[in-house]
């Protein structure tokens, strides 16, 4: 699948902040990490006010874990092998578009 219409988190301030304190999602946010890992690339809903899918890619962007429908304030999602990108999309985005592990998202 071709992701085209994206928002870049790929600062470190962008990454820290990610879908905080959002009321909405209008389109996937890429997160681009500086290196592929698990504990160190895990993520939080802390202050996020909206549920939303989480697509964890390797470093050949192939999907490595797909957490859909994460509730607000989540304490920990940990992608399950070592992820160098994540997609944070709204609710139902990674189902709408059939993903699972295995596949390669481009962008």
């Amino acid at each position: 699948m071709k992701l085209t219409d994206y928002e870049a988190a790929d600062s470190f301030f962008k990454r820290a902040i990610g879908i905080m304190f959002r009321r909405r999602l209008e389109k996937p946010m890429l997160f681009t990490f500086p290196q592929a890992g698990t504990s160190m690339n895990s993520i939080h809903s802390f202050f996020c006010f909206i549920r939303f899918d989480a697509v964890f890619l390797d470093e050949g962007k192939r999907i490595v874990d797909v957490r859909e429908r994460i509730m607000p304030f989540t304490p920990l999602i940990v992608p399950k092998k070592p992820a160098k990108y994540l997609v944070e999309a709204p609710a139902g985005w990674a189902k709408r578009k059939g993903l699972k592990a295995g596949d390669r998202l481009y962008f």
